[in-house]
């Protein structure tokens, strides 16, 4: 699974249209703060993971997350923005303002309306990683390099090799 399957599951129609409707913000901004985002989170995922006890707490969340069935995004209703909100503190630490901050200005979006999209998908996105950590017997010492294939850069986080192109292609899945 690459950076644009997960990036379909998590930004679908569907739920784009949910999301826009919960929080009143158009769905074209949505969709523009979950392409941005992913990104960031799953780099920042990948940078948790490079140590002994950070790859422990990703496998650990992730374990969780690949196990709640309820956690993929098919009732926006029933998402958990408390546990969205704890994954993303964890996931971008002391760093979330200033990046719902870039992230909003990107997207011609607030701080708090990124942390609220962000906050609704994240129970699914760690769900979706779990199941791939799971399928692919992946184990903690591994999980940075799982990460970097996702983003299509291999192990290392400063590679980027694929994702200009991955990204470069998102304008189709969303009509843009």
């Amino acid at each position: 699974m690459d950076l644009v399957n997960i990036l379909s599951s998590l930004a679908g129609n569907d739920t784009v249209n949910e999301i826009s409707k919960k929080f009143n913000i158009d769905t074209n901004k949505v969709s523009s703060v979950i392409t941005s985002a992913l990104p960031t989170l799953l780099g920042a995922m990948q940078k948790n993971a490079s140590t002994e006890s950070g790859a422990a707490a990703l496998a650990k969340a992730l374990g969780d997350h690949a196990n709640n069935s309820g956690s993929m995004i098919s009732n926006l209703a029933g998402v958990d923005l408390t546990d969205g909100s704890k994954i993303l503190g964890k996931i971008l630490g002391n760093n979330a303002g200033s990046i719902f901050d870039k992230i909003g200005k990107q997207t011609g979006t607030t701080s708090g309306q990124v942390n609220n999209i962000l906050s609704s998908i994240a129970p699914a996105m760690m769900n979706i990683l779990g199941k791939l950590k799971n399928n692919n017997n992946t184990g903690n010492d591994a999980l940075g390099a799982l990460l970097g294939s996702v983003l299509g850069g291999g192990a290392s986080s400063s590679n980027t090799g694929g994702l200009g192109s991955i990204l470069g292609g998102l304008g189709k899945i969303f009509g843009k």
